[in-house]
C-alpha cells in the first residue's frame, strides 16, 4: 500500500508542479484559458442537448489547456524557451507539445459569431451569444451563455417549376431527395441536397450545370417555429434553359507527351472508325483495346459519369501514367454537341521489384526468404499484364549436426492478366467503373527440409477479378488445379508418419481441384479505416459427382482417382478482419483472422498445404512459422536435431489469429510499435487421446500470446521492419497453458536464444 500512495504523491506532485510552471512562463497580462463552458438559456428547446453542446464546444478556439498533467502545454513552453532550432527540446516541442491556450479579445469575438452561425445552421434564426469570464490570477474559464427562441422545422418542401428541365429531373427523382417535412432546419444537409441535384443533372448530360445553379430561401412567416422550404435553379445565362449535350467525334492521342506541344510533336493520324480518330507517333496499344474502354458512342447524350467510367477504365489499363479528358463544343445551342479528346500519356510499361525477409526462431535457428517480381503490363500491344515471381527460401541452424541448409524453399509462378472478361458466351461492353480481367497462373513450389521430406506442387489457376465498387473486390477461380507430390521421405520421417496416422494421411499425394473464391473490401476514407477478407475454397466435389455417375477408377484404399491420383476433398473457409484507428499522428492497428477447414468424402484429413498455422514474421511474431499448437500441444523438451526439432506437424484444421498494434513516429522517417498477438490452431477431430483437438469450453484457455517492440523505416516506396517478440502465454510439457513472466530470464543466454524472437521484413505485419 505504501508503495501505491508513493506512486500516486508523485503523480500529483508532477501535476502540480506542471500546472504552476505553465501560468509561471506566462508574460505579464497573459492569460490561460482553462475551462469552457456552454450554457443554454433553454436547454429544452434544444433537441439532441448533449450531442449539440458537445458540437458548440469543438468550435471554441483555442480549445482550453486543461485535463491530464498538462505534460503537453508545460513540453510546449520548455521547447520555446530554447534557442537552438533542433535538438531534443524542440523535438519534444513539436512532436508531444501543444502551445498554450491564451486569451485573446478578438478570438472571443470570432467564437461569438462562429456559435451564432453554427445556430442559425441548425434552424435557430433567432439567437444570440453572451460571454463572461472568471479570472483567478493568470488563469481565465470562459463561459457562453446561448439565448435561443427555438428552432424551426421544414413544414412544406416546393421544388422547382417542373417546366424547365433539371426541374423536370428534380420531380422525376424527389424521392431520392434528403430532404424530410418536419425535420429541423440544416445547413449541411441543405448543401448536400444541392450536390445530389447537380450529380444528377451531370448524370443526365447537363455538363454545364454545377451546383450554383441551385438556390432555396425560407418563408417563416407561417409562424410557430415553421418554415417553408423553396428550391430554385437559376436559368443559364445565354439561354432560356439548361441543355443536353450529345456526343460527337473522339479522338485518342495514345503516346502523348506532357512537355511539349501537341503542334510539336511528330504524330500520325489513324482512323480507327468513323467515330474515333487515333493520333499517334508509335504504335504503342492496339486500337481496339482503346475503343473497348472509352463508353458511349457519337449522338448519344454525353453523361458524365460515363466519361469518368471512360478515364478510370483506361488508367486501369496500367499502360498509361496521366490520361486527361477535354471537350471542343460545336453546334448551335438548339443542338449542342461535344467532341471528346484524350490525353494519355503512357507510363514504364516493364517493372522489376523484390522482397527480402530475414527471421530467427528458437533453437538457433537462421531464415531468409527473397523474391523477384518481373511484370510486363502491355504484352502484345493489348494491355495484357505478362507477371512472373521467382521465390527462394532457405533457413540454417547454428550449432547442430544437421546439414548447413535444413530447409530449401523455391517457388515460381508465371501469369498472364487480359483486360476483359472470357466466357464462352457473349456478354455486353463492361460498364463497371474497373476494369475487369482474365488471369491464367501457372505456378510450381519445391520444398526440401533435411532429413525429413521433399515435396513438389504444381498449380494451374484460371478466373476472373473485378472491382464492384472501389471499396469491394471479387476473384473467382472455377478452375483451379494444384498437383501434391511427396518425392522423398527420410526413415525417421517415415517412423513419425506411421504414429500419426493424421499426419501421414496429410502428406500423401493428392489432386486438389476445386473453385476459389476471395471478397475483399476496403474503407479507407473513414476514420477508424477498414479491411475485410473473405476466401472460401472447395475441392473435389464435383469429381465426387463425376465419380457417382461414370465411376472413377479406386486405389488400394478405396479412394476415388483422377489421372492416376487420389482427389482431396474438403471445404475451407478463411476470413481476416483488421481496422486502423487514428490518434493524430499515431495509430492503433487491430486483426482478427479466423479459419476452419472441413476434409470429407474422398479424404480423412486436410492436404499438408491447405492445413492453417501460425507464427512468422507476419503472424505470432513471439513463435517461429508453425510453431505453436495444436491445441496445447507442447513437447517434453526440446531437441537439438532431429525431425522432432523441425515440428513440421503444428498445423491444424481450425485457426484462430488475433493482433493489436500502437504504431508512433519516433524520428523523421522511422517509427515504432509495441504490439501483442494471440491465437493457435486446433484439430476438429482428435482420435489419438491427446489435448488438441477443438473444444467450445476449453478453446480460450488454449490461446498463446507474444508481445513485442518494433522499428520501422518507413519510406515513401518501401517499409523496412524489425519486430523483436518474447510469449508471455504458451503451453509447457504437462503443465498445459501458463504465463511466463515468472520465468523470464533476460540474463541468461539459453532463454534469449529460445525466447526472443527477431524478424526482420519489408512492409507492415498487417
Amino acid at each position: 500500500m505504501t508503495k501505491r500512495y508513493n506512486i500516486l504523491l508523485l503523480l500529483v506532485g508532477i501535476g502540480v508542479f506542471c500546472g504552476c510552471n505553465i501560468t509561471k512562463n506566462l508574460d505579464d497580462g497573459e492569460l490561460l484559458i482553462t475551462k469552457t463552458t456552454i450554457e443554454f438559456e433553454n436547454p429544452k428547446e434544444i433537441r439532441n442537448e448533449k450531442k449539440f453542446k458537445s458540437e458548440l464546444t469543438n468550435t471554441v478556439k483555442p480549445q482550453p489547456s486543461s485535463g491530464g498533467l498538462n505534460l503537453s502545454t508545460w513540453l510546449y513552453q520548455w521547447g520555446e524557451t530554447s534557442k537552438k532550432e533542433k535538438g531534443i527540446r524542440k523535438w519534444l516541442q513539436r512532436n508531444l507539445g501543444k502551445a498554450p491556450a491564451l486569451y485573446d479579445a478578438q478570438a472571443q469575438s470570432r467564437n461569438r459569431m462562429r456559435l451564432k452561425t453554427l445556430l442559425k445552421d441548425n434552424g435557430f434564426f433567432r439567437s444570440d451569444v453572451e460571454i463572461d469570464t472568471t479570472v483567478n490570477g493568470k488563469e481565465i474559464e470562459m463561459k457562453y451563455f446561448l439565448r435561443t427562441y427555438g428552432q424551426y422545422r421544414i413544414r412544406e418542401i416546393y421544388l422547382p417549376d417542373d417546366s424547365t428541365n433539371i426541374g423536370r429531373l428534380v420531380h422525376e427523382n424527389k424521392g431520392e431527395s434528403l430532404l424530410v417535412r418536419g425535420d429541423f432546419y440544416n445547413e449541411p444537409l441543405l448543401a448536400k441536397e444541392r450536390r445530389r441535384i447537380n450529380d444528377l443533372a451531370l448524370k443526365a448530360g447537363y455538363l454545364q450545370f454545377n451546383e450554383n445553379f441551385v438556390y432555396y430561401f425560407l418563408d417563416t412567416i407561417v409562424g410557430n417555429y415553421n418554415a417553408d422550404l423553396y428550391i430554385r435553379v437559376k436559368p443559364p445565362e445565354n439561354s432560356g434553359d439548361h441543355v443536353q449535350f450529345k456526343l460527337g467525334k473522339t479522338t485518342v492521342f495514345p503516346n502523348y507527351n506532357l512537355t511539349e506541344p501537341v503542334n510539336t510533336q511528330q504524330l500520325d493520324t489513324v482512323y480507327y472508325s468513323p467515330e474515333m480518330k487515333v493520333v499517334e507517333s508509335q504504335h504503342l496499344i492496339a486500337h481496339k483495346v482503346l475503343d473497348r474502354m472509352i463508353l458511349q458512342s457519337e449522338g448519344e447524350i454525353v453523361k458524365k459519369e460515363r466519361q469518368d467510367i471512360s478515364v478510370n477504365h483506361l488508367l486501369d489499363l496500367g499502360v498509361f501514367k496521366f490520361v486527361n479528358l477535354k471537350y471542343q463544343q460545336k453546334g448551335d445551342s438548339l443542338n449542342p454537341v461535344l467532341d471528346r479528346i484524350f490525353y494519355l500519356t503512357p507510363d514504364f510499361n516493364q517493372k522489376v521489384s523484390a522482397d527480402l525477409e530475414l527471421n530467427n526462431r528458437s533453437g538457433g535457428f537462421y531464415g531468409t526468404a527473397v523474391s523477384a517480381n518481373y511484370r510486363h503490363l502491355n504484352l502484345f500491344k493489348k494491355a495484357v499484364q505478362f507477371n512472373t515471381n521467382l521465390s527462394l527460401g532457405v533457413e540454417t541452424q547454428i550449432g547442430n549436426n544437421l546439414a548447413f541448409i535444413n530447409t530449401f524453399d523455391i517457388g515460381f509462378e508465371a501469369g498472364f492478366s487480359i483486360p476483359r472478361f472470357i466466357v464462352p458466351f457473349k456478354v455486353k461492353r463492361y460498364s463497371g467503373r474497373h476494369v475487369p480481367r482474365t488471369s491464367l497462373t501457372i505456378g510450381n513450389n519445391f520444398q526440401r527440409r533435411s532429413g525429413l521430406f521433399t515435396l513438389n506442387s504444381t498449380n494451374v489457376k484460371f478466373g476472373y477479378q473485378w472491382l464492384e465498387t472501389s471499396e469491394k473486390q471479387h476473384t473467382l477461380y472455377p478452375i483451379s488445379l494444384n498437383r501434391v507430390q511427396t518425392l522423398q521421405v527420410s526413415e525417421r520421417f517415415d517412423s513419425l508418419l506411421n504414429v500419426q496416422k493424421r499426419l501421414k494421411e496429410s502428406f500423401q499425394n493428392r489432386l486438389i481441384a476445386g473453385l476459389d473464391y476471395s471478397y475483399v473490401l476496403t474503407k479507407q476514407d473513414t476514420d477508424p479505416r477498414l479491411y475485410f477478407r473473405g476466401n472460401i475454397r472447395t475441392s473435389g466435389n464435383l469429381l465426387q459427382l463425376a465419380d457417382e455417375v461414370f465411376g472413377l477408377p479406386k486405389d488400394e484404399e478405396g479412394r476415388a482417382e483422377l489421372f492416376t491420383m487420389p482427389y482431396a476433398q474438403f471445404t475451407s473457409v478463411e476470413l481476416d478482419l483488421r481496422t486502423y484507428k487514428s490518434f493524430g499522428n499515431n495509430l492503433l492497428a487491430l486483426r482478427f483472422s479466423p479459419a476452419l477447414g472441413v476434409a470429407y468424402g474422398n479424404s480423412d484429413v486436410l492436404p499438408f498445404i491447405e492445413q492453417f498455422f501460425v507464427g512468422g514474421a507476419n503472424s505470432l511474431r513471439a513463435f517461429r512459422l508453425r510453431g505453436i499448437g495444436p491445441g496445447s500441444f507442447a513437447r517434453e523438451s526440446a531437441p537439438e536435431v532431429g525431425v522432432e526439432r523441425q515440428a513440421i506437424d503444428q498445423t491444424g484444421d481450425i485457426k484462430l489469429e488475433m493482433s493489436v498494434e500502437y504504431r508512433f513516429g519516433i524520428w523523421q522517417y522511422f517509427k515504432g510499435a509495441f504490439f501483442v498477438d494471440a491465437g493457435n490452431v486446433w484439430l476438429m477431430n482428435n482420435s489419438e487421446g491427446l489435448n488438441v483437438d477443438f473444444r467450445f469450453d476449453r478453446f480460450y484457455k488454449q490461446i498463446a500470446i507474444g508481445a513485442g517492440i518494433g522499428l520501422r523505416l518507413d519510406i515513401d516506396f518501401i517499409v523496412l521492419r524489425l519486430d523483436i517478440a518474447t510469449p508471455v502465454r504458451k503451453p509447457y510439457f504437462n503443465e498445459d497453458f501458463q504465463w511466463s513472466f515468472d520465468r523470464f530470464d533476460f540474463g541468461d543466454n539459453n532463454w534469449r536464444n529460445e525466447n526472443l524472437i527477431y524478424n526482420i521484413a519489408i512492409g507492415y505485419p498487417f
